[in-house]
């Protein structure tokens, strides 16, 4: 195995075990968080199915042991990206129903028996075999045209939730942006890396997406030590906080002013 390959299955393992940290963290204190875990458990959770094939197919030496770890990669990554998109809008106070994820999770389910069954009809990939020049495990592949709806359903389900950050910056309290930050890049950075790969600047026959999954997860992580990501919601506390009739001012340790409820406001203009 040379060097390049062995580094991209570490970084794409060092994904893997991080997503798969965050979501028995987050699982076993689950009860101790919002009904906001639940989302964050299946993100993270499809997120490591996703890199854990990943890394095994970078470690196949047949074509049939490569489809087979793609479909296992299937497993997850169509789903991840919905999955996320349902736990930022219920973080952003976009209350999430049934049919929400019932419609978010269509197409990646759709995803999974093409690429599945994909011998048969060769929709979504047209070519799918060792790259003559590379070989195992790198792969030389024409997308078909359920690729494509399959990849612009992925890239808007991450782009919205980036979007939903974004626009609830102005209207969150400042000891609470980091976590938006954290929220914003996560989806950012596999954004900037697909496009980068489907631009043909990443190395050839590998996909680069699960390699950066880390930063995702580390930012995450962060968040949830450091910011109390699921503890203290801004939306619900905002919504909490600025509903009551008596003015309200925060203070930290050093008696500075954190932030005022808008009874406050109208109080000490």
């Amino acid at each position: 195995m040379n060097l390049d390959l062995t580094a991209y299955i570490t970084l794409i393992c060092t994904s893997g075990v991080l997503n798969l940290y965050l979501c028995f963290y987050v699982f076993i204190k689950r009860h101790h968080y919002s009904n906001i875990a639940h989302l964050f458990i299946s993100h993270t959770g499809f997120t490591a199915i996703y890199c854990m094939g990943a890394a095994f197919s970078l470690l196949s030496v047949n074509l049939e042991e490569m489809k087979f770890w793609t479909v296992v990669q299937y497993v997850g990554m169509p789903f991840s990206p919905p999955a996320g998109l349902l736990f930022v809008m219920q973080y952003v106070g976009i209350k999430v129903r049934k049919k929400h994820i019932f419609a978010l999770f269509i197409i990646p389910f759709i995803s999974l028996i093409m690429v599945a069954t994909n011998n048969w009809h060769h929709l979504h990939y047209r070519v799918f075999e060792i790259d003559p020049v590379l070989g195992a495990p790198y792969i030389h592949q024409e997308i078909g045209p359920w690729y494509t709806i399959h990849g612009m359903f992925i890239f808007s389900s991450m782009f919205v939730a980036f979007l939903l950050a974004v626009y609830r910056w102005k209207e969150t309290a400042k000891a609470y942006r980091l976590q938006l930050i954290a929220l914003m890049v996560g989806q950012l950075v596999p954004i900037v890396t697909a496009f980068v790969y489907l631009m043909g600047f990443t190395p050839q026959g590998i996909d680069p997406v699960p390699m950066v999954l880390w930063v995702s997860s580390f930012l995450y992580l962060w968040s949830i030590n450091s910011s109390r990501m699921f503890t203290v919601m801004p939306v619900a506390k905002d919504a909490i906080f600025n509903s009551i009739n008596d003015g309200v001012i925060v203070l930290d340790e050093a008696y500075r002013l954190i932030e005022f409820n808008l009874a406050s406001k109208n109080m000490f203009p």
